[in-house]
């Protein structure tokens, strides 16, 4: 719907999950349908603000793409000028002078009222007091695949079953598996706390943490029965992280059984399928792992997503990270309705690999040399039938 007032024309999109509304051509704004803003763009500087409070910051200038987590201050900024841009909405669309097209009957146009006050409610204040609800609900989300992003995530575990890549920073608690009491307290707590937000979120379900499908198959069968119970699992689907070292351990009678409580999707991060760059890194197992729980995957029926990093390991490891790669995603069988995802390694200060690597003298790729290392990759790569979808995953991107 559009309209205008006192000269100014706005815009209107209310659907079942969302709110978008657009003002005098310079700002729009979306919230979901509980009134929490989840993005806003204002003169080609987009903001993509997460249940947990966080707020990133995305333009493009002559100088190329850039990104920048919001401090506290400018994220409320960021809110309350959103919120403000609801709130003239809302003023304008139950002004006398407003003119619509189309015309809305008189209930859809309640509604939109509704809608709009709720996005205008939403100011800073009321931003961090949610985010506080938040985290008495969440652990801390590391990291999900970029094709789930707007997926419901549920935790089922917390922390990393091993917790020692060296150039992972995204877990910073002990490894915990919730019995199906605590899981169940847990999804009602997401149920009570999210509310109509989960319009948004309805697509599937990811089940967190970071290596969920770690935990036993007699323990996995109980926390899916939970998710059926509370979520509607085998109909929204399932989608969860596996590591190729634990991942061998299931076979692929147990992927299946979990196929049929509603997993749909397994994601293993390869990173390299040239072993000695995954020593150096002190990711456990070997490529051969990963191969293995892939192929167990497949064969189960389920579809994959595989991650390959880009630039670990440097100048020293760069020949066998791309012959041995391409040879172990060769060896996988992916195929349509699978995904492969090339994740740029991003040094971050406090762990461990920085350091590691200046100790070695090992010198980082620079930009140009990370794009013909995937160049190189995807140049080798063979698939029997239609190939997986390819893309990029960044997880400076990751906003939940």
């Amino acid at each position: 719907m559009h309209g205008a007032a006192n000269g100014i024309p706005f815009s209107v999109s209310l659907r079942h999950e969302s709110l978008t509304v657009g003002l005098g051509g310079r700002t729009v704004a979306a919230c979901d349908r509980a009134g929490r803003l989840y993005s806003f763009w204002r003169d080609g500087h987009t903001y993509r603000r997460g249940l947990s409070g966080r707020v990133l910051h995305k333009w493009h200038d002559e100088a190329g793409r850039h990104r920048e987590a919001l401090d506290e201050a400018a994220a409320d900024a960021v809110v309350d000028e959103a919120a403000a841009v609801f709130d003239h909405v809302h003023d304008a669309v139950k002004s006398s002078a407003c003119r619509w097209t189309p015309e809305p009957e008189h209930m859809r146009r309640i509604e939109v009222w509704a809608a709009i006050l709720m996005g205008a409610r939403f100011t800073a204040a009321a931003a961090r007091a949610d985010a506080v609800r938040f985290a008495r609900v969440y652990a801390p989300i590391g990291i999900v695949p970029p094709d789930q992003y707007l997926a419901l995530v549920v935790q089922a575990t917390r922390g990393c079953s091993f917790s020692s890549c060296t150039f992972c920073d995204l877990y910073h608690e002990p490894f915990h598996v919730k019995s199906a009491f605590e899981f169940d307290e847990h999804l009602e707590a997401v149920r009570t706390y999210l509310g109509t937000s989960m319009r948004l979120r309805r697509r599937s379900i990811f089940l967190g943490a970071a290596n969920a499908l770690a935990v036993p198959i007699g323990r996995l069968y109980n926390l899916f029965d939970v998710l059926e119970r509370r979520l509607d699992a085998k109909r929204r689907g399932v989608f969860a992280f596996v590591d190729g070292f634990t991942g061998r351990l299931k076979t692929a009678g147990d992927y299946r059984a979990l196929a049929a409580r509603g997993l749909r999707r397994v994601y293993v991060g390869l990173e390299s399928g040239h072993d000695p760059l995954l020593a150096f890194v002190e990711k456990p197992g070997s490529s051969g792992d990963a191969i293995e729980t892939v192929r167990a995957i497949k064969t189960a029926g389920l579809q994959v997503g595989v991650i390959v990093m880009v630039g670990l390991g440097g100048e020293r490891f760069g020949e066998g990270h791309v012959a041995d790669t391409i040879a172990a995603v060769n060896a996988m069988g992916l195929g349509a309705g699978d995904l492969l995802y090339f994740s740029d390694l991003v040094e971050i200060p406090g762990t461990t690999y920085p350091q590691l690597a200046a100790a070695e003298a090992i010198r980082p790729l620079t930009p140009a040399e990370r794009r013909a290392q995937r160049e190189a990759i995807r140049a080798g790569l063979r698939f029997a039938g239609a190939p997986p979808k390819i893309a990029t995953y960044d997880i400076r991107e990751f906003v939940y």
